[in-house]
């Protein structure tokens, strides 16, 4: 039987904040029924029973948010009844809304074997020891119980690659060596690196966190502010934010501290204790206006949304426990048994260079010493782990034996964070059809595309973290900004030779149909990092344009989605 971790209660989080290991969850169950109905599926008797329950559900809820574990126990089902082409079927449906699932690749992978179909069964087999690699613990299960499925996962996916004639993905040896390594900070870096180290400084990394001294302020605080009858602020040059107390005075906080540069803006206050505090209103640039950003992304009940709860001055809105890990460099705390994680000192604001390169005192010394990490030296995996360190909203943070928060002393030198299972996220995270909705999981939707687990494609090969033209100019830091298309066509050549063959259009780009914009930014939409995404009609027809954004549909605004199936089964029948 295929386990089903997904029957488990479906679990859920804030996003756009930094997760350690005490992960707090709720259901994202829509309703009683559905959730009774279920559960129903897991309790039935027979296989027989379990499918016909399953195909019930599907019927009853083809929109619910447990579809996936719905799909994986109509497959599982289907197994047992050696019904294998429905259960290929059926868990092929699972994994299009949560590729992520290891246990039901290794099983897909075994019953492809057993259909004479090598090729697909090395793919699956690769893809779950990578996810077996790359993902924790999935909530629920002891970690002692959770070894021993890994182990035999492993091994049966390695065994089957063995007799599909693949090889596995060869992960970096992730030990830890005992080093004494010393960081030296960016302003090391410049004398003989100046024009790179220019270059980062004008790029939104540097920027992450800045002090109000050193800051371009995005908002003009020249004249007063006043945001739902709740916040004041003003300023000018030293800008400062009001906010009521609960014995109904107004308390004034200066601002110490801007994050960001470039779409939006917030601002931060530094108490006495060395706690920084971020302001519940955030100014955005694109729309020119203040608004509750945590609002609009925070699920009902969020205690940072509500602009009343900033006088706690709780962990809610505490920039070292929620943001800094990403904002700051070489983050730890200033004492051990700060649970909270609340006191906490950095060594520059910001993203430095050696958040990247590792601690590099030897080589400021020495310059004949290499950088501990030389991405040239690196594969794919690696290399995109250690953006993902802060482009991967599911990575789980460890705290180091001194209290280091976003660093390590000890090679490879930077923290090979594991991902939370991304079934464990809320509603939120992702579009009905699996998709992810939200930029803070960037990393996690690249991570899907074909072009990582199946070639070597990592973040460099699009994005330089230092370009020539950083800044305003360039703000993604693009490599081939003036024709992006070069950024697919590098690898694949025929297709690019194509033209109009392959796309369907005199003019169109790679990025409009594989990487359509619907990922929710800081006010606008970015594009999708799911790379290898194809448009389809029967999910754009299932969930609808909202829960299921079509690439087709969002540059042809008055057609239909009846338009779209019949254009599509043309151009498939055209290509035969």
């Amino acid at each position: 039987m295929i386990t089903c971790y997904l029957l488990l209660a479906m679990l859920a989080q804030e996003i756009d904040t930094v997760h350690y290991k005490d992960r707090s969850t709720f259901s994202r169950v829509e309703s009683d029924a559905e959730q009774r109905d279920f559960h129903a599926i897991q309790r039935a008797p027979t296989a027989a029973l379990r499918r016909a329950l399953a195909d019930d559900f599907l019927k009853q809820y083809p929109q619910s948010w447990l579809l996936a574990g719905a799909y994986q126990a109509a497959a599982s089902a289907s197994l047992e009844l050696n019904d294998r082409l429905r259960a290929l079927e059926e868990g092929r449906l699972s994994l299009r809304l949560l590729p992520e699932n290891a246990p039901l690749l290794v099983v897909m992978a075994q019953v492809e074997m057993s259909l004479g179909q090598p090729t697909a069964a090395a793919r699956d087999a690769r893809d779950a020891l990578l996810w077996l690699h790359l993902f924790a613990v999935p909530g629920g299960i002891k970690d002692a119980d959770w070894r021993k499925i890994a182990q035999t996962l492993d091994e049966d996916a390695r065994a089957i690659l063995a007799k599909a004639g693949g090889k596995p993905q060869v992960f970096a040896n992730s030990e830890r060596i005992r080093s004494t390594a010393k960081f030296a900070g960016s302003d090391a870096c410049k004398n003989c690196h100046a024009a790179v180290h220019e270059a980062w400084r004008k790029t939104g990394m540097a920027s992450m966190l800045s002090p109000i001294a050193q800051a371009t302020l995005l908002a003009d605080f020249s004249q007063p502010i006043e945001y739902s009858n709740s916040v004041r602020a003003g300023g000018g040059t030293h800008p400062y934010f009001e906010l009521p107390q609960p014995n109904g005075t107004w308390k004034r906080y200066r601002v110490d501290y801007v994050i960001g540069s470039k779409w939006q803006q917030a601002y931060a206050t530094k108490l006495g204790d060395e706690r920084l505090f971020v302001f519940p209103i955030q100014y955005n640039a694109l729309n020119k206006k203040w608004i509750n950003y945590w609002a609009t992304i925070d699920p009902p009940g969020s205690e940072r949304a509500d602009l009343a709860t900033f006088a706690r001055l709780s962990s809610a809105t505490s920039y070292q426990r929620n943001c800094a890990a990403c904002h700051t460099s070489q983050l730890r705390l200033l004492r051990l048994d700060d649970v909270t994680m609340q006191r906490a000192a950095f060594q520059e604001p910001g993203i430095n260079c050696e958040m990247c390169h590792g601690p590099s005192a030897k080589h400021a010394a020495s310059p004949e010493t290499p950088v501990p990490l030389r991405f040239s030296k690196l594969d794919h995996v690696e290399a995109t782990l250690i953006c993902g360190q802060c482009h991967r909203q599911s990575a789980l943070r460890n705290l180091g034996a001194k209290g280091e928060m976003n660093y390590t002393n000890e090679q490879p030198y930077y923290e090979r964070l594991l991902s939370q299972p991304l079934s464990e996220f809320g509603a939120r995270a992702f579009y009905r059809d699996g998709r992810l909705r939200e930029t803070t999981f960037i990393g996690e939707a690249f991570m899907r595309s074909a072009c990582f687990r199946r070639g070597t494609a990592q973040c460099a090969s699009c994005h330089d973290p230092h370009p020539r033209d950083a800044g305003h100019g360039n703000p993604t830091s693009l490599k081939f900004r003036d024709n992006p298309d070069q950024m697919c066509v590098q690898c694949h050549l025929a297709i690019g030779a194509q033209g109009k063959a392959h796309t369907h259009h005199v003019k169109s780009r790679c990025m409009d149909c594989h990487m359509p914009s619907i990922m929710n930014a800081l006010g606008f939409r970015a594009a999708s990092h799911q790379i290898d995404d194809i448009p389809r009609a029967d999910f754009a027809k299932r969930f609808g344009p909202q829960g299921s954004p079509n690439a087709c549909l969002l540059c042809h605004k008055d057609e239909s989605v009846d338009w779209l199936d019949a254009t599509l089964r043309d151009w498939k029948a055209g290509s035969r």
